[in-house]
């Protein structure tokens, strides 16, 4: 694709464009002030009395729009005796997917008393009226299992009642469900659907933190009473470099307020919606807004005379997906206090009692100081203790929103000298803000040299993250990008995911009447795109790296929150435990296992076994069949051969335990294929109950070699040496990126050669490149198609169709090239047809309508699923043309198909222990297009296609016959990616020149071979991102990041190296450890077990002491950085990371011997631990 595309796709900016220089800089402006006062009940009331009044109407709101809801039942609410004080009942709930339960219980007590007896929005009560609960927003389709209108059940009446709320366990993600009365939301709860996230750490950057007990004592607040989530509200992982790494971002929050907003682009631009009761919801920059909003359209805008803060909390509560507005009179633009552009009114408008200064005394989130302030503010003495949680913290129980120690913004002179030890956020130092940043200790610098202490150890991943687990010496966590929304910024829209802001409880203010209208945050900018110098000493290294962690942020600004636990949630009494759901009938066993199983061929039989647990786990989880789970469906399990490239292949086939009597039973049911000596080939079996001509359970693809699968490592470039605190920090590509790609493509049973002259390769060679040919995957598949033509020469060849006798033994039938590319048969099928098959109808929820369309997928796995018309075509912006899919007939949906941004798919083809190929950025600004890509080479523009000899030093391989090129080889080790046989491409056509279909469905384009990724491209347009190649002879180019593509074409894959961290967590496509050197650096991947016993030898590198305790010294020949896995005796990797000043701790491990690898070195050194 040209680089003109990737200008059109980032027109957002997303990446690179600081908000610091527009919107942060004013902290030190003497206009700048808050206050706050506590908006929650702190009567000690027990008796509930629900006050009859009108029902509360939305008015003055400019761009109002109302919800509409399914209603059940009349419910009167009755007076009732509540023994907590529901007003800090949670607004959030976790829900871990990997506990026994289905979900879980929300009670809506809380609304009711809160609408009862709060000091702002009580008074009217809730009316009565028709009840009803619904999910009114969910960032994952299906996240929840719903009914119609995605409804939900509500339990019991009045303050008893409760919202029953199903939790689909096989995904993670984000909702907020809604409680109406006649239609209208009265509260709403954010469901956090993630892995525990309570293991982050103890730091306090003060070390007197206290607390205010009920009784008004005040004490220090017990360690065991402090401690910090290990990500991001909202965020479902809490790295970058493993898991769900693309979303670690979080949520975003309105300062004050206890919803979320869901930011609709990930930390690697990929576009996603919001979808529930409210509708379906997409950033302004999606492409496609077909049956969807810009969430732009939400936006409520108050007038300034109208502003008053009881009305605007009860519209935030009505509205939870709406961003909240103070317009001028006139609705011309922003309220600003005396027209100063640095003072917005804030989202909660105005107060009747509270002056502008005293705002801050709302206290909306619970602040330390109550918005107050005092003279002496800096003393030890002088931190104010933790109050009880607050009413709208959007906090889940027993966690809230962390305070500054102190609400002062500053001394009367106007300079911010509040010490940054009393930010949460902060490091340990006294130091005020205002010579903390005059020393300019907020940039963190390429090394630690002349760096105080207190700021070493800073890790960023430029454009990505900052690891502070190391600063000081002390573990100050973790911090993806979080991004933010800025009214007067980036045109008021999401954007610059890579910032990290985070919000504090604190609205600070100055000693004099001037407005507060910020409150205090964690901001830190790892953007390596700026033009800055931050050390002299390094005038190549560039970028902007600030860590300022008492910064302001306007409190209608939206940003992150990261909780820490609530340290008076227990002793003071109002700890509001989860209800869960009980337990229902589940299957999840072996839902990860793998969809391909390949072996090299053998001069004896050789059996694969592969379980069939996956095909109950996937079906019932995934794929909406819960009835499989019945034993009626599992009584009678058949395997068969669907087809095969060799007819010779396999023996016999054999299900073990067919008739499993339960559904734990099922782990015992295995399918038993074995496979004829000498031969190889590809086949894909097939799972039935009953009987073989029964719908297909699963299928999977059975890849016998000729040799064995090797592997080529390739790392993009190296970084930049002696910057250690800049991870792996190059110039121009935004990351270094180290890959070990398969030596072959999916369903290859032989490696493409090494040629001795490319263009007549002999008999021998061409023989090896026919058995290179591989296999085809239309994107997000997890089935094989047969290319039926091989590369060498494009001759056509037929596939066989099994049928397994009674006896284990298959038969076939030949289905010849001409059959299978026939339009009018059955295995080239347009989209009308099997969405009528799959019975797609148009109310079906896009969850629903997916798993559908992917079950006719799974029962029919030869089917070519082509569409019955195209996406239309943008002709004003044909680069902005959407992806036509197999899916669906709209773009974008199931972005997930392969594992993008995460852990390998259900859905991924690869054998075990491979993937197919992720990218890190899925758009890019202009001449920004370096790195982002494992195919990227050193200076080259990803986008942008380049000759494969010239730029790529790679050699097109050549047909004698023909002239035609049939693959092309990378073996410069400047470039060594491996070969790539020109298997050509089914469906082919330019999307962006809008190419008709003529000819493509039913023939394969030899031109135009390309290789997968698991990405779809940016902005909602849903085209697929691949490796292209043009082998037409006047061309002879390679594209390494090409998204004109659409999901329907079926091409190659190349598989790659999965690597697991020391916790065994899938790592992603960007390293976490420094790369030092090439080709032997840091340990790129774990060992096989049997490897680590092969490694065992002397090394000149020595470890000391030996036997060691807690900290293990490194001594080596050379002064430079060095890296280890530790594996124990049972060749488990156990640890891994970098000596840092030549040691490491080991305390963590238990006693025994150790196996040390240090870097990529091939040997092995004993330690052992006492």
């Amino acid at each position: 694709m040209e680089k003109s595309l990737k200008k059109v796709l980032a027109i957002l900016c997303l990446l690179s464009i600081s908000v610091y220089s527009k919107n942060r800089v004013d902290s030190n402006n003497p206009n700048f002030s808050q206050s706050s006062k506590d908006v929650y009940l702190k009567s000690s009331d027990t008796i509930i009395k629900v006050l009859e009044g009108k029902k509360n109407k939305e008015s003055n709101v400019i761009n109002s729009s109302s919800i509409n809801s399914n209603n059940q039942s009349n419910l009167r609410v009755k007076p009732t005796v509540v023994s907590l004080d529901w007003t800090k009942a949670p607004n959030s709930y976790i829900f871990d997917p990997s506990q026994n339960s289905e979900g879980l219980y929300v009670p809506v007590k809380k609304a009711y008393i809160m609408w009862g007896n709060d000091k702002y929005i009580g008074g009217a009560g809730i009316p009565d009226g028709a009840v009803t609960a619904d999910v009114l927003w969910e960032d994952v389709h299906g996240l929840i299992k719903t009914g119609s209108g995605y409804s939900l059940e509500v339990l019991d009446s009045g303050l008893n009642a409760k919202i029953k709320v199903p939790v689909n366990k096989s995904k993670k993600g984000n909702a907020v469900i809604a409680f109406r009365v006649n239609g209208e939301i009265y509260w709403s709860w954010h469901i956090w659907v993630t892995d525990d996230p309570s293991n982050g750490p103890a730091y306090k950057s003060f070390g007197n933190v206290k607390r205010e007990l009920s009784d008004g004592t005040i004490e220090p607040i017990p360690d065991s009473d402090w401690k910090w989530m290990d990500r991001n509200l909202g965020a479902v992982s809490n790295s970058m470099t493993s898991n769900e790494w693309s979303r670690s971002g979080g949520l975003l929050y309105q300062w004050g307020r206890k919803d979320p907003i869901p930011p609709l682009v990930t930390k690697v631009d990929d576009f996603y919606e919001a979808s529930g009761s409210i509708g379906r919801v997409r950033h302004r920059g999606a492409k496609n807004l077909t049956n969807a909003i810009k969430i732009d359209d939400l936006t409520k805008y108050v007038l300034l005379s109208n502003a008053e803060v009881g009305n605007n909390l009860k519209l935030s509560i009505k509205n939870p997906l709406s961003l909240i507005y103070i317009n001028k009179d006139d609705n011309s633009g922003p309220a600003y206090y005396n027209g100063n552009v640095n003072l917005p009114i804030n989202w909660f408008g105005k107060s009747t009692t509270l002056a502008d200064s005293q705002l801050t005394e709302l206290n909306l989130w619970s602040d330390n100081s109550q918005g107050k302030i005092t003279a002496n503010y800096n003393s030890d003495d002088s931190g104010r203790a933790y109050r009880n949680k607050s009413s709208y913290d959007p906090c889940p129980n027993g966690w809230r929103v962390p305070s500054v120690l102190v609400a002062n913004l500053g001394s009367a002179t106007y300079a911010d000298d509040v010490r940054v030890d009393f930010s949460p956020f902060g490091v340990r130092t006294n130091m005020g803000k205002d010579l903390f940043e005059t020393n300019k200790y907020h940039i963190i610098k390429p090394t630690d040299n002349g760096v105080p202490g207190f700021m070493t150890g800073f890790k960023v991943y430029s454009n990505y993250w900052f690891d502070l687990s190391k600063v000081g010496g002390n573990n100050m966590g973790v911090f993806p990008g979080s991004g933010q929304i800025v009214q007067l910024a980036h045109e008021g829209q999401y954007s610059d995911q890579h910032h990290i802001g985070l919000w504090t409880a604190t609205m600070p203010r100055h000693f004099d009447a001037s407005p507060s209208v910020n409150a205090r945050m964690l901001f830190m900018i790892p953007d390596k795109d700026q033009p800055d110098v931050p050390d002299p000493a390094f005038p190549n290294v560039k970028g902007r790296y600030f860590y300022m962690p008492l910064m302001t942020g306007k409190t209608s600004d939206a940003n992150g929150c990261r909780c820490i636990k609530d340290p008076l949630y227990i002793a003071n009494s109002y700890d509001f435990p989860t209800e869960y759901l009980p337990q229902t009938q589940e299957y999840r066993e072996g839902i990860n296992n793998p969809n391909t199983y390949q072996i090299v061929k053998n001069t004896a039989v050789t059996t694969i076994e592969i379980p069939v647990s996956k095909a109950f786990s996937v079906q019932s989880q995934l794929l909406n069949n819960q009835e499989i789970l019945n034993s009626s469906n599992f009584n009678n399990l058949k395997v068969n051969v669907l087809w095969t490239t060799n007819s010779s292949l396999i023996n016999k086939l054999t299900v073990v335990n067919p008739s499993p009597g339960s559904i734990s039973a099922i782990s015992a049911s295995k399918i038993l294929v074995d496979i004829n000596p000498n031969q190889s080939g590809n086949a894909v079996v097939t799972l039935h109950n009953g009987s073989i001509t029964n719908p297909v359970y699963w299928s999977w693809h059975i890849w016998v070699t000729d040799t064995p699968i090797q592997s080529n490592s390739y790392t993009t470039e190296l970084p930049i040496t002696g910057v250690t605190n800049y991870v792996n920090y190059v110039t121009k590509a935004r990351s270094v990126l180290q890959t070990e790609f398969m030596d072959r493509n999916l369903g290859a049973t032989d490696a493409f050669p090494i040629v001795a002259n490319p263009l007549t390769p002999s008999t021998a060679e061409l023989a090896v490149i026919k058995a290179s040919t591989g296999l085809h995957y239309q994107w997000g598949r997890k089935d094989p198609l047969p290319v039926f033509q091989y590369a060498d020469n494009r001759a056509s060849y037929a596939v066989f169709l099994g049928k397994v006798n009674t006896n284990g033994t298959p038969s076939y039938t030949s289905l010849p090239y001409a059959t299978y590319n026939n339009l009018s048969g059955a295995y080239i099928v347009p989209y009308n047809i099997y969405a009528a098959n799959a019975n797609v109808v148009t109310t079906d929820k896009v969850s629903d309508r997916v798993a559908k369309v992917l079950s006719y997928s799974v029962k029919n796995p030869l089917v070519y699923m082509i569409p019955s018309s195209f996406a239309s075509y943008n002709s004003a912006m044909p680069l902005y043309t959407n992806g036509t899919d197999w899916l669906s007939t709209e773009p974008n949906l199931a972005a997930d198909r392969w594992g993008r941004g995460g852990n390998k798919s259900p859905f991924d083809p690869c054998p075990e222990g491979w993937r197919i190929p992720d990218i890190m950025n899925s758009a890019y600004n202009s001449n920004q297009d370096f790195g982002i890509t494992p195919w990227y080479k050193k200076d080259k523009n990803v986008g942008t296609g380049y000759s494969v000899s010239t730029d790529y030093l790679g050699i097109r391989v050549r047909n004698p016959s023909t002239t035609s090129t049939i693959g092309y080889t990378f073996n410069d080790p400047a470039y060594k990616i491996g070969n790539y046989p020109n298997s050509g491409s089914r469906g082919y056509r330019s999307v962006i020149a809008n190419q008709t279909s003529a000819g493509t469905f039913n023939a394969v384009n030899f031109q135009f071979p390309g290789v997968w990724t698991a990405a779809l491209n940016s902005n909602y347009i849903g085209r697929p991102i691949d490796v292209m190649f043009d082998a037409a002879s006047t061309a002879n180019r390679m594209t390494a990041f090409n998204d004109n593509n659409d999901p329907y074409f079926a091409m190659s894959c190349r598989c790659v190296k999965i690597k697991y961290d020391a916790n065994g967590n899938e790592q992603g496509a960007l390293p976490m450890l420094q790369i030092t050197s090439l080709p032997a650096t840091l340990a790129s991947s774990a060992l096989r077990k049997t490897e680590v016993l092969e490694k065992i030898k002397e090394n000149k590198i020595s470890l000391f002491p030996n036997p060691v305790k807690d900290v293990l010294y490194i001594k080596a020949p050379e002064e430079k950085g060095y890296f280890y896995q530790m594996y124990n005796m049972s060749g488990q990797l156990v640890k891994s990371g970098q000596f840092e000043n030549g040691s490491t701790n080991v305390s963590s491990l238990i006693s025994g011997i150790y196996l040390v690898r240090i870097n990529n070195s091939e040997s092995m050194v004993k330690i052992i631990k006492e």
